[in-house]
Parts: C-alpha cells; sequence; structure tokens
C-alpha cells in the first residue's frame, strides 16, 4: 500500500469515527520507502487526539515509530507509543507500552482504530 493510499483510508477511518468535530491530518513522504503522518482530531466533548506515524512502504507499508496522545485541554487521558522510555523496560511489550495518569502499563501497538474505538467508548457526549 503507498503512503497516499494509507492516509486516505485514515481519513476515510476518521470521517467514519461517531463525535469528530475536527480533524487536521498532514503527511510527508521520506525517499526513498519511508513517510511519517501527523494529526489531530477534536471530539465532541473537547477532548483531542494527537498522533504520528512514522512508515515504511517498502516492500509492505509498516508502522515502525508510533505514538496516540489522547487529553482533555493540557490533561494526559492515555498516550500510546513506542519511544524507547526507560521507564517503560521491564515491561514485556517494550518497547510498546501506554502512559494513564497512574503510569505506565504494558501494551501492544495499537492501530489507529483501535485508539478511535477506546476513545469513543469513554467518551461522555449527550
Amino acid at each position: 500500500m503507498s503512503l497516499s493510499a494509507h492516509v486516505a483510508a485514515l481519513q476515510a477511518l476518521v470521517a467514519a469515527t461517531p463525535f469528530v468535530t475536527a480533524t487536521a491530518l498532514a503527511y510527508e513522504e521520506r525517499p526513498p520507502s519511508a513517510g511519517l503522518i501527523k494529526g489531530n482530531i477534536l471530539f465532541a466533548d473537547g477532548s483531542q487526539l494527537d498522533f504520528k506515524e512514522f512508515l515504511i512502504t517498502r516492500p509492505t507499508l509498516r508502522v515502525i515509530k508510533y505514538g496516540y496522545h489522547y487529553r482533555s485541554d493540557t490533561r494526559l487521558i492515555f498516550r500510546y507509543d513506542n519511544a524507547s522510555d526507560p521507564a517503560a523496560r521491564t515491561l514485556p511489550t517494550f518497547p510498546s507500552h501506554k502512559h494513564v495518569p497512574s503510569g505506565l502499563l504494558a501494551a501492544e501497538s495499537p492501530s489507529l482504530e483501535q485508539v478511535l474505538q477506546e476513545i469513543v467508548s469513554q467518551l461522555k457526549v449527550p
């Protein structure tokens, strides 16, 4: 899958996600076979997801670095990432992990779709 096709799929996913009120998405190709996607998604309750994905596009598309930071104003609700965080080294899923207000949790690498599903399940909208 090409980077532009992946971006189009992400745009369709976001468009189909309930309670999204605004979105911004930017991407850039990093020749010869990589790309970077950054975006933010605003939800009806005022919460926001800021995300980035660094991808390799050949031989098959693969997200190799990611961060999905879900917040309300400046308050962290959760963040998934695979940064080489020294505090996460003891987790069985290292380098993948999840930040929550109380600390770090082991977590496999989620897709943006899984993150959006988790957010929608937590939204408090009428």
